[in-house]
């Protein structure tokens, strides 16, 4: 096998796992034991590690090697900002276009996730099993790839689904799997689906609209809380070490 379809395999398995959660951001990528899992060498991977820094998904940092990237705030509202510019206008297009096929497809992805939901609410967990989830995410993200295959664009398929990949890296993670939020997350591509399968084009923008700002609403809350919860964290730490030195201050200044 040449060594470029071992950089195409190499490359398309660091990609899925991103997506999947594999990698938390800041995450060295071990070029070896990567390549191990699909039985190629070191090289490979780091070839599709340049590719994946070239998306924007990974850094590549000298005498370190790739690491996955860990992005701002302001970062994250510009990468669901591009998802509102093109995945409203795709959801409308789908509605005009898509096939019987493709409707039933993207309804097939939209049962997915109804059946990972109704396994979260069986089990009664807080929060989702990592099986759940994944499954979840899966079909979340195979909804919209559907969606946007449906406006039969390749350059539409291209672009938007580029942002779902780094809403997936680094945005998804700051998302809360319980019951209610997955539930939520259901109704709202239910009616992106039922704009498209009945072919309402201004239903199934509103609809894709309303979606990604509630999960840009969603992950802000809890990456403002994650920040908050780490600094509270971090003065307490500061506290506690302010305090041992007035111990050994008051030590060594008191009478033997």
């Amino acid at each position: 096998m040449s060594q470029e379809i071992h950089s195409v395999r190499a490359y398309q398995h660091l990609r899925n796992r991103l997506i999947s959660g594999d990698f938390e951001p800041g995450t060295r990528l071990l070029y070896g034991p990567i390549g191990k899992e699909i039985g190629v060498s070191a090289t490979p991977v780091r070839e599709a590690a340049g590719r994946l820094a070239n998306e924007g998904l990974v850094e590549l940092i000298p005498q370190i090697g790739a690491v996955v990237r860990t992005i701002g705030r302001e970062e994250l509202i510009e990468i669901y900002g591009v998802r509102e510019v093109i995945e409203p206008g795709a959801s409308a297009m789908a509605a005009r276009k898509a096939t019987p096929e493709q409707i039933a497809a993207i309804g097939e992805e939209l049962e997915k996730m109804k059946a990972a939901t109704q396994a979260q609410q069986d089990g009664g967990a807080e929060v989702t099993t990592k099986e759940i989830k994944r499954d979840f995410d899966r079909a979340d993200y195979g909804f919209h790839i559907r969606v946007f295959e449906a406006t039969g664009n390749k350059a539409i398929v291209h672009t938007a689904t580029q942002s779902q990949v780094l809403t997936r890296v680094f945005g998804i993670r700051k998302h809360i799997h319980d019951a209610e939020s997955m539930r939520l997350t259901c109704g709202h591509h239910q009616d992106i689906f039922d704009g498209i399968a009945n072919r309402q084009p201004e239903a199934a923008f509103a609809a894709a609209v309303e979606h990604i700002q509630y999960g840009l609403n969603h992950c802000l809350i809890v990456m403002d809380q994650a920040e908050a919860a780490k600094a509270a964290e971090e003065a307490e730490k500061e506290a506690a070490k302010g305090g041992d030195s007035k111990k050994e201050v008051d030590e060594e200044s008191s009478p033997s």
